[in-house]
């Protein structure tokens, strides 16, 4: 589905060469590392935010590697909820889809009722649910995780990981999560893949 091909990347340092990984439909990988090894760079060259040095990225038979990001069909969470501050939970969510079935969706992440909230008013992992709602409205072929669990407490944390990757888990949905977290990636993922 997804395949990496001996990707390259450096600015002032080398961050990461000759990486490769090829993601199945459903499929959860994590890649753990150190600080400022190159995970979240890793991940924003794979959805097209920034441009690989060397390398090619093949999606469900296509090349990708110098598409467009909104062109792509890969979805991206960051480490803190990207929510628009003047719009309530339901205007968040329509940015994913249009004509998307907002109660449902609520539901399928454990927060129905919220439509009407404003996004100020969320916790940390209510926004993180909205964020994840909203991404996978837009049915991404694959989804990318920047430490979306890591400003969380532990418990909720723990509660947060196991929801999500059962609901990519419902959904077919092959991911990739960066974390420094060797726990976290090894509840989160199917497999783990270290860089230093």
């Amino acid at each position: 589905m997804l395949s990496c091909k001996e990707l390259g990347k450096s600015f002032d340092k080398l961050l990461f060469n000759d990486f490769n990984l090829e993601l199945q439909s459903g499929e959860i990988v994590a890649i753990t590392g150190p600080s400022g090894c190159g995970k979240t760079t890793l991940l924003r060259c794979i959805c097209g935010l920034e441009d690989l040095d060397e390398g090619q990225i093949m999606l469900d038979g296509r090349d990708i590697t110098n598409t467009l990001a909104e062109e792509r069909g890969i979805g991206l969470i960051f480490q803190r909820p990207v929510l628009y501050p003047h719009l309530d939970v339901k205007g968040n969510l329509k940015l994913g889809a249009q004509d998307c079935d907002v109660a449902a969706t609520l539901e399928e992440v454990d927060l129905s009722g919220f439509e009407n909230r404003r996004v100020e008013t969320l916790s940390g992992g209510e926004g993180q649910r909205i964020a994840l709602a909203r991404a996978l409205l837009a049915n991404p072929s694959v989804l990318l995780l920047d430490e979306p669990f890591s400003s969380l407490d532990e418990e909720l944390s723990d509660k947060l990981l196991s929801d999500v990757r059962g609901l990519l888990k419902a959904r077919n949905c092959p991911a990739i999560l960066v974390t420094h977290n060797h726990d976290v990636a090894k509840k989160f993922a199917d497999s783990v893949i270290s860089i230093q």
